[in-house]
Formats: structure tokens, C-alpha cells, sequence
């Protein structure tokens, strides 16, 4: 958070339901990946997210791998902006998914679970 506490991209008040769900510039990225969540009116907070499964990923531990990688790449975007003052592109961000998940494809056990994120990185290219 910043020391006045207002979002980097809107100027609304920062927080994390607003980082991740309701700021203009994370609506963006989310329009992007076609997940629109004029649909999902009951997600008003950062735990809900987790149980609406935007992505539609029926395995728990899949859907839990794929949100927290665009989750933590929507961070890294709000970073670039306050600590660099980098506009990161809906392009960068999907490209940063893509790599994380190719990159922890690698620390699979199960193949079945290797070639799982392997299809979801695609999903971001």
C-alpha cells in the first residue's frame, strides 16, 4: 500500500478486494482473459474469489495454482507501477502468468499434474 493509501492506477482507496477485483486497470486484465465479473455480483472480496472459480477449474488444487499466479502477477503489476512507475500491459501480465506456470511445471510430482499447468500456461499465451 502506498502512505496515502490510494490505488497507484484510480485513485480510489487501496485495498486487496479493490486490488484484485474492482480496480479499472484489474477489471482490464480480467476482460482480457474473457472473465467478466458483472457476472459474479457475490464477489466482493478477496475470499470469495477463491470460491467462485473464475476459471472453471473443476480440480481445487489446479484452480488454487492457476488464481494465485494471476493474483500474485496482478501484484507485480501494481508494483511496477509504485515502484517504477512502469504501465505494465494486460500482454506483460498474461506472459508472466504464462512463464510462472511453465516454471512450476517443473516442480510437479505427477505428470498428470506437469501437463495440466502446462495446458493452463497456454491459456495465458
Amino acid at each position: 500500500m502506498r502512505p496515502d493509501d490510494l490505488c497507484p492506477f484510480c485513485s480510489e482507496q487501496e485495498g486487496c478486494s479493490h486490488l484484485f477485483i474492482s480496480c479499472p486497470r484489474t477489471k482490464s486484465f480480467w476482460a482480457s482473459l474473457s472473465i467478466d465479473f458483472s457476472v459474479m455480483t457475490h464477489v466482493h472480496d478477496i475470499e470469495q474469489l477463491w470460491i467462485a472459480n473464475p476459471f472453471l477449474e473443476p480440480n481445487q488444487r489446479m484452480r488454487t495454482t492457476v488464481l494465485t499466479c494471476v493474483l500474485w502477477n496482478i501484484c507485480k503489476c501494481r508494483n511496477a507501477k509504485v515502484f517504477r512507475g512502469e504501465d505494465e500491459t494486460n500482454a506483460q501480465i498474461s506472459r508472466r502468468c504464462y512463464d510462472d506456470l511453465r516454471l512450476w511445471s517443473h516442480r510437479c510430482f505427477s505428470s498428470s499434474a506437469k501437463d495440466k499447468l502446462i495446458e493452463w500456461s497456454s491459456f495465458f499465451s
